[in-house]
């Protein structure tokens, strides 16, 4: 039965939570109910910020007592899947941040409840809801480029703004550099980013699977060790993953993606998550998360469509700039507000979610084949990760 209202709770008040309360916020078929956090005080300074009624400091308690047909997980990583486990199986539907899981048992887990309680479920894979991403896929479903071949990402330095524009979270977030809570081992960074890599290849190779990785490893021998953003704990690790490589269902179609910042010791002048996308009959070069310095006779420009034959086309996406990147492209909050109300828009009106419960398990799997294709140089297949496999104890 498809609710008239979508009243939420949300657990986690950290780094993506005003993003996330953003979205709800500006749907007038939504209705924050509850915040839920460990720290009880911070918790109760939000709801007061915000005018929530409700204030938790435990999440059964919430899925308990609060009235609330949708829970929002912007929790560490570890507790992704339990957290929307639970949800599922009190009938809540769930938008849950990403990585989704730490293993694919562990999430599938969470695909079989959702599917036996017949709720909605969200994976928060903001790559695929960034506008300037939506205007490329929409190029690309309109054959502008012809068949779309070949991948090539572009990961330079994320620069923070000055002042963010949004909370970015507590102190205390030394769980994403833990190999276990992190779900990443000894890649911490990769596992947490590269699940928006996969996601992105696949959603421009028109949902193309990945079926096998190779990732490039290299030892941070000699680098001076650097931090990053502010608001994270990340710094240069002793091994670094700067390349992969991918291939999919369809072995004409490749990709690869490149990373070269302060925290692994090289440069780019693209700044942020850049994407270009080949096709047979032109290319698409395309700003994501952080992204900057796509240049366009003399002009800023975030989305170029290149055809053969025919006059180049830019675009521009202007919604503010981004609450904590130096870019314009807006990561923080648009992206996060577009999946918010997408999930929304799913509930009400009872179809199937663009980023599901499987996708994220999916894009899990390739994160962990790109991790044991580092540790055991050599390409790795998605389907060699057994359900049972982690990054943190294998």
């Amino acid at each position: 039965m498809k609710p008239e209202k979508i009243k939420v709770g949300i657990v986690g008040v950290g780094l993506v939570f005003t993003s996330h309360l953003k979205g709800y916020l500006s749907h007038p078929k939504a209705e924050v109910v509850a915040v839920c956090d460990l720290d009880l005080e911070r918790a109760q300074q939000f709801a007061e910020r915000y005018t929530i009624p409700e204030v938790y400091s435990s999440f059964e308690e919430m899925l308990q007592r609060a009235d609330i047909n949708t829970v929002d997980i912007a929790t560490p990583t570890f507790l992704h899947a339990p957290m929307s486990l639970q949800a599922a199986e009190a009938g809540k539907h769930v938008h849950c941040e990403k990585p989704f899981c730490r293993s694919v048992s562990e999430g599938r887990q969470v695909c079989e409840s959702v599917r036996r309680h017949k709720v909605k479920l969200v994976v928060g894979e903001t790559y695929v809801f960034l506008s300037s991403h939506q205007k490329a896929r929409e190029l690309i479903e309109a054959g502008e480029i012809g068949r779309p071949l070949q991948i090539r990402q572009r990961h330079g330095a994320w620069l923070e703004r000055e002042i963010a524009s949004v909370y970015t979270g507590p102190p205390d977030r030394n769980w994403r550099v833990d190999p276990q809570q992190s779900g990443g081992g000894d890649y911490t960074w990769i596992y947490d980013h590269a699940v928006h890599f996969f996601s992105s290849a696949e959603y421009f190779m028109l949902d193309q699977k990945i079926t096998e990785v190779y990732a490039v490893k290299a030892a941070g021998k000699g680098l001076v060790k650097k931090s990053g953003a502010a608001h994270d704990p990340y710094s240069t690790a002793e091994v670094d993953i700067p390349i992969i490589t991918w291939i999919y269902e369809d072995t004409a179609c490749q990709g690869v993606w490149m990373r070269a910042e302060r925290l692994n010791g090289k440069y780019d002048y693209m700044r942020g998550f850049s994407t270009t996308i080949i096709g047979d009959k032109g290319m698409i070069e395309v700003l994501g998360e952080g992204g900057h310095n796509l240049l366009w006779e003399g002009q800023q420009q975030h989305l170029l469509l290149h055809r053969d034959g025919k006059e180049t086309r830019a675009f521009r996406f202007d919604e503010g700039g981004d609450d904590v990147w130096q870019s314009d492209i807006c990561y923080y909050s648009q992206g996060h507000i577009n999946q918010v109300h997408h999930l929304i828009e799913c509930i009400l009106q009872d179809s199937q979610p663009r980023y599901t419960a499987e996708d994220g398990v999916h894009a899990v799997q390739c994160t962990l084949a790109a991790i044991r294709s580092a540790r055991e140089s050599r390409p790795v297949k998605v389907d060699e990760i057994e359900p049972e496999y982690t990054a943190y104890s294998s």
